[in-house]
């Protein structure tokens, strides 16, 4: 499990709140078995105001689910950051440095992913669907 602190200031407001994002283990989801084998999956859990859950994410190791998790924080961070919240750490205060969220940075992961070779249909869907709640 991997669990980041951070301190979430509202715009417009003096007070901060402790906030986290836990990246559960990546585990075999034994559901469903396909030729090759299981898939694993990722489920990520965020605390800050929305009390957002992003769905869970699946692939065929437990990396790449690390990876595309990763990147679902970095996504929904940056969220954060364009509708005007600042993001700190938890120690010192000082501001964490993540450019606002473009709508060509959502483009260019979105292309990613659709353009994947190595990913199956199912898997594209089920990530674009996780990426797009995040983005929301």
């Amino acid at each position: 499990m991997i669990k980041i602190q951070f301190l979430l200031k509202r715009p417009n407001e003096k007070q901060e709140s402790l906030e986290y994002i836990t990246i559960a283990e990546p585990k075999i989801d034994k559901s469903q078995k396909f030729t090759w084998g299981y898939r694993y999956v990722c489920e990520t859990y965020y605390s800050d105001i929305n009390k957002y859950n992003s769905p869970p994410i699946w692939g065929i190791n437990p990396i790449d689910i690390l990876c595309l998790a990763s990147e679902n924080a970095k996504i929904h961070l940056q969220r954060l950051i364009k509708d005007g919240y600042t993001i700190s750490e938890v120690e010192t205060k000082e501001p964490w440095k993540l450019e606002k969220l473009s709508d060509t940075f959502i483009k260019d992961r979105i292309n990613e992913v659709k353009n994947n070779p190595n990913i199956s249909q199912e898997d594209k869907e089920k990530i674009l669907e996780g990426m797009n709640k995040v983005i929301i």
